[in-house]
């Protein structure tokens, strides 16, 4: 198996263990859907986490150590938050498809 096939299956894995933390047992997603109670759809919701991971990373770029998360767990959860918002981004897309169709 290739190194990226290999990240591949951390990320899912990684992602299944967050989300029992985070999600509910219908909704994997439902705490960065919370960002819908501000007025912000959820995928940028998603962003925007993803934007700490950035900033995270930019810390270690600067200061060359990071105090309560590798660069690696950064790196990993950036993925999935770039993959979560495409999934929401994609139901909001499909969400708008059907409300025209009704």
């Amino acid at each position: 198996m290739s190194i990226f096939r290999a990240i591949l299956q951390e990320l899912q894995s990684l992602h299944d263990k967050k989300g029992a933390d985070y999600g509910t047992g219908d909704d994997p997603y439902a705490n960065v859907r919370a960002s819908e109670r501000f007025g912000i759809p959820p995928w940028v919701g998603a962003l925007i986490r993803q934007q700490d991971k950035i900033i995270r990373l930019q810390s270690f770029i600067t200061k060359g150590h990071l105090e309560n998360e590798s660069v690696e767990d950064s790196l990993l959860d950036n993925a999935v938050y770039a993959i979560i918002a495409l999934v929401l981004y994609r139901e909001g897309v499909i969400r708008k498809e059907d409300d025209r169709t009704e």
